[in-house]
């Protein structure tokens, strides 16, 4: 009799709490899965929102609402002027700044996001080369845009160049002391977008472009690879070899001779020859694919610092690996003296397990 007294309570209390809540029917509210913000003039900045609309035919068309103003919230809120329904953002997927706004600095918008508690920190940020409203415009995909843009960056990220990021990981590397964060950057083709490069950022400002040709090696320096690929050229042979690696791993070694430190970045990876052009692999030319792809990874990554170094950026975090190693670190010191002129090299460690097609 008691725990039918129990039960009875407990049902009545879930009950009392629910009443409590905001209710939002789905087909009374526009649901936005993507927005995109656009600089104009110094201070302006035009907001546009995208929600997917279901057709009776089971399709897929985007409406797009757009408002302009000075603050995140103030924009969404004067968008939804011109919607019948109220927008939500609760299952945004990514949002997108264009380069004037991420050359300005995002840091204020992205701030507003993470204050928004029906947001969640796995959303996708991005950079587009040319205007967010232009490419939102676009009807891409059978899902939507939002959801198209959004799995095209996903894949980029799981299975291909593109380092791993989203909104924790932009605020975790923006807040760091002694690494900066990157973003991926999308264009607008003639129907569709594409991934065009990654873009470094100093703190929350546009630095510099990583093109898409040397994504492999930034990636192999700032994140792992489960899935990437690499075409090389054989050395005085009109002959290419395709390289995909199935796992990769980078480890620091940093040494200290008083307050001057020398760092070593080890980058190891496992992989397999995808595609020859030449006749069939044997055990000699593995160990000469292995070799080749040492040396262009040492000298890829190591150009790619000295810019870095020039820039004053440091989307690896040489200066958080540096401070873990170093009782009473002085980060004025670093970006200003130590980091600019100091000495990084890298080492790569490359095998080849399996020839792949070739065989």
């Amino acid at each position: 009799m008691r725990s039918h007294k129990i039960w009875f309570i407990s049902i009545s209390i879930c009950l009392f709490l629910t009443g409590c809540l905001e209710k939002e029917i789905v087909d009374d509210i526009n649901i936005e899965s993507v927005e995109g913000f656009d600089l104009i003039g110094e201070n302006e900045v035009m907001g546009t929102f995208v929600v997917p609309v279901y057709q009776a035919d089971k399709t897929i068309v985007n409406e797009t609402f757009t408002a302009i103003s000075q603050l995140n919230k103030d924009i969404l809120r004067s968008a939804q002027k011109e919607s019948s329904a109220p927008i939500v953002n609760g299952s945004l997927e990514l949002v997108v700044f264009n380069m004037k706004m991420a050359e300005k600095g995002i840091i204020q918008l992205v701030d507003g996001l993470q204050r928004d508690a029906s947001i969640g920190t796995g959303l996708y940020l991005a950079i587009v080369d040319g205007e967010t409203k232009e490419l939102l415009e676009q009807n891409l995909g059978t899902r939507g845009t939002g959801d198209h843009l959004f799995n095209l960056l996903k894949h980029n990220i799981d299975r291909r160049d593109v380092p791993k990021t989203n909104m924790h990981i932009f605020l975790s590397d923006y807040y760091q002391k002694g690494k900066d964060p990157n973003l991926p950057i999308l264009k607008k083709t003639e129907d569709s977008a594409e991934i065009v490069g990654v873009a470094v950022l100093k703190g929350d400002k546009y630095k510099l472009t990583i093109p898409n040709e040397k994504l492999f090696y930034f990636k192999s320096l700032v994140d792992k690879h489960a899935d990437g690929t690499v075409s090389l050229k054989v050395d005085g042979k009109e002959e290419f070899v395709s390289v995909r690696s199935i796992d990769t791993d980078r480890k620091f070694k940093v040494k200290w001779e008083g307050d001057t430190p020398a760092i070593k970045i080890i980058v190891k990876v496992d992989g397999a020859v995808r595609e020859y052009t030449g006749n069939k692999v044997t055990p000699k030319d593995l160990e000469k694919f292995q070799k080749l792809l040492e040396d262009k990874i040492i000298k890829e990554s190591e150009s790619m610092i000295q810019e870095f170094q020039e820039l004053g950026v440091d989307p690896i975090g040489l200066g958080y690996e540096a401070k873990s190693r170093k009782r009473g670190f002085d980060f004025k010191k670093w970006k200003d003296e130590t980091y600019p002129t100091l000495s990084v090299k890298v080492e790569a460690e490359v095998r080849l397990i399996s020839t792949g097609i070739t065989e």
